[in-house]
C-alpha cells in the first residue's frame, strides 16, 4: 500500500479551483493501492491537520479548521511525516496558480526530500511567470505574441506609449504571474490600457502587455519528460467572448468543450509538436497543459504552459489525459505517481 498526502487549496485566487481538482483526484484513486491523506492549506498558508478520504461531492466539505500561526501548522505537518518512509510516501501538490505551481511547495518538498508528482521547483516557476516564459520561447525561436512588460515601480506614460507604437491595439493585458486568466483583459484604446494594467497589478508585481493573436486557443495534454513525451489531441472551448476569460472558462453555459478541436490530421500533428518543443523549452517534467494559438492561416503561438492544470472533472487536462490512453482518470494518476517515484529515485 502507498501513502499519499493530497494537499489543496492554497492562497491563491484558484483555491476553489485546488477544491475540485483534490475531491476529483480523491475519489480517483484506487483505495486498494493508496491509502490517502488530505491536507487543507488555507488562504494565509497554515495546514490541516491530515484527515481520511470523505465521502461527498461538495468540495468545500474539504476546507478544514486550521491553526492560526502558518509556521506550527506546517511544523505539525513535518511531524507526521516523519514517520513515513519517503520510498512508499508520495505528495500529490493538487495547488493551482501562486504557492501551488511557482514553485514555492515543489522547493519545500525537495527540501524535506519526499516525491511528488509533477513538476519540479525551476520549471514550475519558470511557467508561471509569464515574463519568463516568453523570454525563454523568444530565445528558442518559438512563435509567439509580441510582448512587453513593466514593474508596478516602472508603470509610466511612456510604457503605455511604447506599447501601443510597438505591438498596436488591440492587446491583452495580464498578470505576469496568476492563472485562470485571472485579473487578464481586452484592450482597445490608451484609457483602456490604464486601467487593465492597473487591475494586472493587483494580482502581481509584474503586468506583461500582449498583441492579441487573432485565432483560436487549442490545449493539449501532455505527460512525461525530455524526448519521452505523450502528447494528447488538442482541445478547444468554443466560446462568443472576445477571448477566453475566466467567466468564459467556468460560468458561461454557452461555452462549448470541443474535444477533441476539428482540425485536419496535418495541422493537429503540427500543433502537437509544437506543444513538445515548447514544454522541452521551458524544461517541464511530469506533466502539463500547453496552450497554444491556432490562426486562420494555420500558424501556430504558444500562449503558456500551466504546470499543474485543474484535475477537476470537466477539466482539459483530466479529459484529454483519459482520452489519450482510452483509460480512467485512476490510471492517469497511477502513471503519475509511478513517474513521480521515479524521478525521486
Amino acid at each position: 500500500m502507498i501513502n499519499v498526502f493530497l494537499l489543496c487549496g492554497g492562497p491563491s485566487s484558484e483555491h476553489e479551483i485546488s477544491l475540485r481538482s483534490a475531491l476529483n483526484i480523491s475519489l480517483s484513486l484506487d483505495k486498494e493501492k493508496y491509502d490517502t491523506k488530505i491536507v487543507y492549506i488555507d488562504k494565509n498558508g497554515a495546514f490541516s491537520k491530515p484527515f481520511d478520504i470523505i465521502d461527498t461531492k461538495d468540495e468545500f466539505e474539504l476546507a478544514k479548521e486550521t491553526d492560526n500561526n502558518v509556521a506550527r501548522s506546517i511544523a505539525d505537518f513535518l511531524d507526521t511525516l516523519k514517520n513515513y518512509d519517503p520510498t512508499n510516501t508520495i505528495i500529490i501538490p493538487a495547488i493551482h496558480g501562486t504557492y501551488g505551481e511557482d514553485g514555492t511547495i515543489q522547493g519545500f518538498l525537495d527540501c524535506i526530500r519526499f516525491p511528488y508528482i509533477g513538476n519540479g521547483l525551476l520549471s514550475s516557476a519558470i511557467c508561471m511567470d509569464k515574463v519568463t516564459t516568453n523570454d525563454i520561447f523568444e530565445k528558442n525561436g518559438l512563435s509567439q505574441a509580441k510582448y512587453l512588460y513593466t514593474y508596478k515601480e516602472g508603470f509610466d506614460e511612456e510604457f503605455m506609449k511604447r506599447c501601443i507604437d510597438e505591438i498596436g491595439l488591440p492587446l491583452i493585458v495580464k498578470p505576469s504571474a496568476n492563472g485562470s486568466s485571472v485579473g487578464v483583459s481586452k484592450v482597445e484604446n490608451k484609457d483602456q490600457l490604464e486601467e487593465a494594467i492597473i487591475e494586472a497589478l493587483k494580482y502581481d508585481q509584474k503586468a506583461l502587455v500582449e498583441e492579441l493573436v487573432d485565432g483560436q486557443e487549442i490545449e493539449i495534454a501532455i505527460i512525461g519528460q525530455g524526448d519521452n513525451l505523450d502528447a494528447s489531441d488538442p482541445a478547444a472551448y468554443i466560446t462568443d467572448h472576445k477571448f477566453l476569460d475566466y467567466d468564459a472558462k467556468y460560468f458561461d453555459k454557452k461555452t462549448i468543450a470541443q474535444i477533441p478541436y476539428q482540425m485536419d490530421d496535418i495541422y493537429k500533428n503540427q500543433a502537437i509538436e509544437f506543444a513538445k518543443e515548447c514544454y522541452k523549452a521551458a524544461g517541464c517534467e511530469g506533466f502539463a497543459r500547453v496552450d497554444i494559438f491556432y490562426t486562420k492561416d494555420h500558424r501556430f503561438f504558444i500562449n503558456e504552459i500551466n504546470t499543474f492544470p485543474g484535475f477537476t472533472p470537466t477539466s482539459f487536462f483530466a479529459r484529454l489525459a483519459m482520452d489519450m490512453y482510452k483509460e480512467s482518470f485512476s490510471y492517469v494518476l497511477d502513471k503519475l505517481i509511478e513517474d513521480g517515484f521515479r524521478r525521486f529515485k
